[in-house]
């Protein structure tokens, strides 16, 4: 069994469900207003203009698109690919190599970092940044 297989055995059967709902979801509303928009006569009282149908359809083409992929990629247990996924060995050793300028630990492999590189660091307590390094 090759990588990819096996990342995809391991989606569960409830990830998707839920993704297949949502997916069908978001076309089904792109499908009505794409339907609402043009089913209308031209002209008619209360009909939208060319503007708002232009417009509207603009906004529910990526609705029918993306909603169509979330919904086709769940129900034949597509994932992205474990060679586009950063490997977690990859990121250990980075964190690995960091250490605190205040008291020289090295950073545990469970830390919290924030998405700016803020860290506390476990052992003196201090705040540092991993980027200014």
């Amino acid at each position: 069994m090759n990588e990819l297989e096996e990342h995809h055995k391991n989606i569960t059967k409830g990830a998707r469900i839920v993704g297949a709902i949502f997916g069908c979801v978001f076309v089904c509303i792109g499908f009505l207003v794409l339907g609402f928009l043009w089913s209308q006569p031209f002209g008619g009282f209360g009909s939208p203009p060319l503007f708002f149908r232009l417009f509207g359809s603009l906004v529910a083409i990526p609705f029918v698109a993306l909603g169509g992929f979330t919904a086709y990629s769940s129900i034949m247990g597509i994932g992205i690919p474990k060679s586009n996924l950063i490997s977690s060995s990859a990121i250990s050793t980075k964190q690995g190599s960091y250490t605190c300028p205040k008291c020289n630990a090295p950073l545990s492999d469970n830390v919290d970092v924030s998405p700016h590189g803020d860290v506390k660091c476990a052992h003196c307590d201090s705040w540092f940044n991993i980027h200014h390094e």
